[in-house]
Order: structure tokens, then sequence, then C-alpha cells
């Protein structure tokens, strides 16, 4: 008796042979990536999520920046620009003239949102005025500097901090505290913007000693006073 397989058959079995083999390698692949990741810094579920909501963070902060924008677009000037909220009157009243209202439709027509959970102690967006940072802008005398207009979100979490940094492409030591601003840190809580600049040697100056980049759009540093600080610049002066 012929016991010869057809040729049909025998090229089913290698091709099913083939499909084990690649198989194989595949599941190899994942499992070499999931132990390579194992040992990153920042890997695993909790690295996943402080990956996640620094972009988010990010991502909103652009969103401030174009709300700014759009109210210059509008015809207002930068002394005019509003972050006021029905949550808190510290940036005035938001029917004010709501053109020129970062978080209203008729002005920069930003949604207002709180920081995801967990990036912070939950301290609300703040805005401000009173910094120069390094490069950015125009670089005069001290007695001529002016300070950007930029947002802060405070009291971040180390980790968002360190993440942050990463993704700006800032090789920032987090262990230093370096912040030579007079405050302590790149803001001041009750000199929140109001459509006042701060300018001449009364202004705050983030510097390479602190920001080893310049000039940084957006970074996270630690002030003297131990906390770590997000801040995104909205108009370079």
């Amino acid at each position: 008796m012929n016991t010869r397989l057809s040729p049909s058959r025998s090229n089913t079995n290698s091709g099913n042979m083939l499909i084990y083999i690649m198989g194989a390698i595949f599941l190899m692949g994942i499992l070499i990536v999931l132990l390579k990741g194992s040992f990153q810094e920042g890997s695993g579920t909790e690295g996943e999520q402080v990956v996640l909501k620094a972009t988010q963070v990010q991502q909103y902060a652009s969103e401030l920046e174009r709300g700014v924008n759009y109210v210059l677009r509008n015809g207002y000037s930068e002394n005019d620009i509003r972050f006021a909220t029905n949550i808190s009157s510290t940036y005035g009243d938001i029917t004010s003239i709501e053109g020129r209202q970062v978080f209203m439709p008729k002005g920069g027509g930003v949604e207002y949102k709180s920081p995801p959970p967990g990036v912070n102690d939950g301290t609300a967006w703040q805005f401000f005025a009173t910094t120069h940072f390094k490069d950015f802008g125009t670089d005069s005398p001290a007695a001529e500097q002016k300070a950007e207009l930029f947002a802060v979100l405070p009291k971040v979490t180390e980790a968002f901090c360190a993440q942050i940094n990463r993704a700006a492409g800032q090789n920032i030591n987090l262990a230093v505290v370096s912040d030579p601003a007079l405050n302590g840190c790149i803001y001041e809580v009750g000199s929140e913007f109001v459509g006042t600049y701060i300018a001449g040697v009364s202004v705050n100056l983030l510097d390479n000693a602190v920001v080893t980049k310049t000039p940084a759009k957006e970074a996270c540093v630690k002030c003297d006073n131990g906390t770590f600080n997000y801040y995104r610049i909205l108009i370079g002066r």
C-alpha cells in the first residue's frame, strides 16, 4: 500500500508548521517587550498613567495658549486678557466683556477644566505675568525686562514633573532646589494676572540655572518651598 502523503496534504502540514513557528516568534517578541518594560523607569500601569496625564495637561495648556491668541485676534490687547471663571473671582467677573475672557465662547472659547485627578493636590490652574523666562521673548537689561504671561499648574507630583521634563527635553535635577525667584517660586499667590504685567527690576527671572535648555516654552521646576510646579508660557514679551 502506498503510504506517501499527497502533495496537498504535505503542503498543508508545512503551512501549519510555519504558522506555529511564526506564532512562537510573535509570543517571544511580546515577552521580551514586557520584560524590558518591567525594568524601565516609569514602566507599568502607574508609569503609563503618568505619561497619559502629562499628555493631557500639555494638550490643555496648548488650548489655553490658543484661547489667548483668539482673544488677541478679537482685537483685545495683552492687558485686556482675563481668565475669570464661575468658580472663583480671583481673575475678575466672567461676564465682564465676554470677548476678552479666555473661558467664554465669545472670547477664547476654552472650556475650563480642573487638573486630572492625581496630577497635583487639586489646586486649580493659575495665571501670572510676574516672571521673565530666559531667552524667551525679549531679553533686555534688568531695568527693561518684561514678564511673560504664563499658566501654572501648581504642586504637581514629582513623577509628573519628571515626565513633563522628559517630554520637553529638559535635563532638570529635581532633587536640587535652585529657583532664584525672590518669592521662592516662579509665581506668587496674590499676584494673579488681572491685566498688569510686571516690568523692570521687579521681574522674577527663570534662567539657565533652573531650566537647562532655553528657550523653554514649558517645563516643570522645583521651587524653594519644596513644591513641584508645571508652567506653560502663553505670551512671550
